[in-house]
Formats: C-alpha cells, structure tokens, sequence
C-alpha cells in the first residue's frame, strides 16, 4: 500500500477571489430574498418535509448599508 501523497490545493488560490465575491451577492438582501424564495420553492417542489434553515443574522445589507435585525427577519416572514 503507498503512502497518501497530499493533495495541491494551489489551483484554489484563483478561485478565492470569485467565491468572496459570490458570498457577498448572497449577503445582499435583495438577492438573498430571491435566494431563499427559490430554495424553498425547490424544496416544495421536491416534497422536502423538513428543512433547517442556518443563518447568521447581521450580516445582510442593501444599498444604505446593514439592515436591521427585525427587516432580516421580515424576509423570512415574506418567503
């Protein structure tokens, strides 16, 4: 049996800066509200029976900057 080589994970390096990106996308509120509607309608779709939703409040914005606590989650209330 050969020893385990490690894998490189360098490619991953050039990619860092995209996901960064695409995470901030999903902490715009906006965009996070369309996010949510549609997973949840996926999962409707699919007939999902549970589903835990994790987030971390404080950390959506819009164009002014951070939301408040209660507009974050007024957009679970309007999914």
């Amino acid at each position: 049996m050969r020893p385990k080589v490690p894998e490189d994970h360098g490619i991953w390096k050039d990619f860092q800066p995209k996901f960064m990106l695409t995470n901030q996308l999903y902490n715009y509120a906006e965009f996070f509200e369309k996010i949510l509607l549609k997973v949840s309608k996926n999962y409707i779709k699919e007939i999902v029976t549970v589903v835990e939703y994790r987030h971390i409040f404080g950390f959506l914005f819009d164009e002014n900057g951070p939301i408040s606590l209660e507009k974050e989650i007024d957009i679970f209330y309007r999914v």
